[in-house]
C-alpha cells in the first residue's frame, strides 16, 4: 500500500471520515522512508508529528517498560501531540523497514479544529482503538485524549 488515501480510509481512525474530509487531510501528509535502527520520536521531547504506517514495523515504548508492536498500514503513531502538553509520551523506533506519513502537528490541529464532527470523529476512533490496542495505556496520564477537547 502506499497511497496515503486508501490508508487513511482503512485506517480505524479516519475510517468514519467522508471524501472530502479525506481529500483534504490526504494532502497534508509526507511520505518517509524509515529503516531499522530509526527514531521517529523520543518521549517527553515536543510532539510535532503524527504516523501512519505505511508498511515496516515500528516499536512504540512508554516509560513504564510497555511497549507494542505496530505493523499494519494505517496503524498510527503521535497521537499525544492533541495533549494539552504537547509531549510525545512514547519513544518511536523502527524494527523493519518501511514508510510512514507524517502530518505536522499544528496542520493536524488546525484540521480538527476546523471540524468538530471529524474531530469527534477521529478521538472516538483514537480511545476505541487504544482500548484495544494499548489497554494498560488507558490509565497513563493524559493518554486519554478525550480529556483534551
Amino acid at each position: 500500500m502506499c497511497n496515503i488515501k486508501e490508508i487513511l480510509k482503512k485506517s480505524s481512525i479516519f475510517t468514519s471520515l467522508g471524501e472530502e474530509d479525506i481529500q483534504r487531510l490526504g494532502i497534508l501528509f509526507e511520505k518517509r522512508e524509515i529503516n531499522p535502527g530509526d527514531i521517529l520520536a523520543t518521549a517527553k521531547d515536543a510532539a510535532q508529528y503524527f504516523f501512519l504506517l505505511n508498511n515496516g514495523t515500528i516499536l512504540l515504548a512508554m516509560d513504564e517498560g510497555k511497549s507494542v508492536v505496530l505493523n499494519t498500514a494505517g496503524d498510527f503513531i503521535g497521537l499525544e501531540l492533541l495533549s494539552p502538553k504537547e509531549v510525545y509520551k512514547t519513544t518511536l523506533t523502527v524494527l523493519a523497514k518501511g514508510s510512514v506519513f507524517a502530518i505536522p502537528r499544528l496542520d493536524f490541529l488546525a484540521f480538527i479544529q476546523e471540524d468538530s464532527v471529524a474531530a469527534a470523529a477521529i478521538m472516538t476512533a483514537w480511545q476505541e482503538y487504544l482500548e484495544k490496542t494499548a489497554p494498560f495505556a488507558k490509565n497513563i496520564e493524559d493518554v486519554s485524549l478525550l480529556e483534551s477537547f
